[in-house]
């Protein structure tokens, strides 16, 4: 196989997909390699809605799945059809660890991102690193993309750097934002499978100066993979009510109780988004007042979950509670035949 024609045909692509959105407008500001703005053209009085998508596991070298990729990306254009979120994000293994053409399947996620024209944060999975295409590789792929947010932060261990950021959610009428969104990698290989201190003290140092410079702790959700083992506290504690479906055991990894402290130490994560666990979308308020949900499986591929939607996340921007729910496009056959 000539690897270096693949890779020139990929990069080939990919441009023509990166001409056909030159012209989109984009409301997004990045301010440092790991913080970023999305300004809200509207009244602060109106709510800010995000379309959380998770575990696509796209690009399956399985016979015919390529053909569930598509469906999967036609099922959540519908889905941004009908709800219009401001933002969507992608909490982790958007794609399989199978990547032979992994530039091509990198600019095709980039190409129907883009397409909808709004931003899109991205946190790494598990599988998304794997196949030999790792997380530089894919970053350096996204980093074209006009929407797309994955930003990263130096650390001192082999890995050199994490791909955690925050994003700064703002009205076009306060000069505060109104809302926080963490991103974090929650790692993909033992030793690593769950946010780590390096990433926490990262996070303990922006929600600091963040705070300094506004004159006051803003309302934030965090992003990312891994669920962590408060997750199957709540989900064993029958005194908590707990919404959507509980289907399994929480796979929370490494995660030991520090991230969950942390966050209650700090005080400013609200409500908490992952993956990881497909039969699980099941969200509740545990101790600390900290809500932990899952997302919606999205991917028409992935192994036994059906049917594929999203979850709706709503944030207020009058000082309500953050509303959510799980959605899925009404399935009609011949919309998604061939």
């Amino acid at each position: 196989m000539n690897y270096s024609r693949i890779k020139y045909l990929s990069i080939f692509f990919l441009g023509l997909m990166l001409m056909a959105n030159a012209n989109a407008q984009t409301n997004i500001k990045q301010l440092a390699d790991d913080k970023f703005e999305i300004e809200i053209s509207r009244s602060s009085s109106s709510p800010i809605k995000i379309l959380q998508v998770t575990d696509l596991h796209l690009g399956s070298t399985d016979e015919g799945k390529w053909k569930k990729d598509i469906i999967t990306f036609r099922r959540i254009k519908q889905l941004v059809d009908t709800y219009d979120p401001d933002m969507i994000a992608i909490t982790g293994d958007l794609l399989t660890g199978e990547k032979p053409f992994g530039t091509l399947l990198c600019a095709s996620v980039v190409n129907f991102f883009d397409g909808l024209e709004r931003p899109w944060l991205y946190v790494f999975g598990n599988h998304d690193p794997e196949g030999g295409f790792g997380r530089d590789q894919i970053a350096e792929v996204f980093s074209v993309s006009k929407w797309g947010i994955l930003g990263n932060h130096p650390v001192d261990n082999e890995y050199k750097k994490k791909y955690d950021y925050v994003v700064n959610v703002a009205y076009t009428d306060q000069k505060k934002p109104a809302w926080q969104i963490y991103g974090f990698d929650s790692g993909s290989k033992k030793g690593y499978k769950s946010i780590k201190q390096d990433q926490l003290d990262w996070y303990k140092n922006m929600s600091e100066n963040s705070a300094k410079k506004f004159g006051q702790d803003t309302r934030a959700i965090s992003i990312f993979h891994i669920p962590l083992i408060e997750y199957q506290y709540l989900q064993d504690d029958k005194s908590i009510k707990k919404y959507g479906k509980v289907g399994e055991k929480v796979w929370y990894e490494e995660d030991d109780g520090s991230v969950y402290k942390t966050f209650l130490d700090v005080g400013n994560i609200e409500a908490t988004f992952c993956g990881h666990d497909h039969y699980n979308n099941y969200w509740g308020k545990y101790k600390g007042e900290i809500t932990l949900a899952y997302g919606y499986i999205s991917g028409e591929a992935t192994k036994y979950a059906y049917p594929p939607g999203g979850k709706l996340i709503t944030l207020p921007g009058d000082g309500g509670e953050i509303q959510m729910e799980n959605v899925a496009p009404d399935y009609k056959e011949k919309d998604y035949e061939y």
